[in-house]
């Protein structure tokens, strides 16, 4: 068995299983606020020949179908904590109004993909860019090239 292991919690999980770790921060809500900012990172595996480009294209399709008024801002290629990664940038509208999102996917090894998804009230949005761009500019991964720049998601 491989063992699970974070701050507050660990348990052994069947080596063959997938890791699907989901993570969640978010920022407290303002007075009368129902969304805040916030940062949501998942992992997920390539499918059989899939690229990470395929995949990103296939969480923008998913994306422009279940958001409402879903637009898409900008895709760039990058990288992320040292790998190769793909930012997508898209606004849509929630019940609590419009939002401005972020989703940057990178390869790990063994086809495995992290996916982070930063989260803004649009109206918020001139404050949380920047500090959404330093927090994805921390992102290391103990196994990625050291020489890499991990800041250039934030761009």
């Amino acid at each position: 068995m491989a063992r699970h292991e974070q701050n507050d919690v660990s348990f052994d999980v069947p080596r063959h299983w997938e890791d699907k770790t989901l993570v969640a921060y978010a920022s407290p809500p303002k007075d009368g606020q129902a969304t805040s900012a916030n940062l949501v990172m998942t992992r997920d595996v390539l499918g059989e020949r899939e690229t990470l480009g395929d995949y990103a294209d296939r969480q923008l399709a998913e994306l422009a179908k279940r958001l409402d008024g879903f637009e898409l801002v900008r895709r760039e290629d990058t990288t992320l904590g040292g790998l190769p990664a793909i930012v997508l940038r898209f606004g849509s509208k929630a019940a609590a109004g419009p939002l401005l999102q972020r989703l940057a996917v990178a390869e790990g090894r063994r086809r495995s993909v992290y996916c982070f998804t930063a989260t803004t009230p649009k109206a918020d949005a001139a404050q949380t860019d920047p500090l959404f761009d330093r927090i994805l500019g921390t992102v290391r991964f103990p196994f990625a090239s050291a020489g890499d720049d991990a800041e250039e998601v934030a761009r």
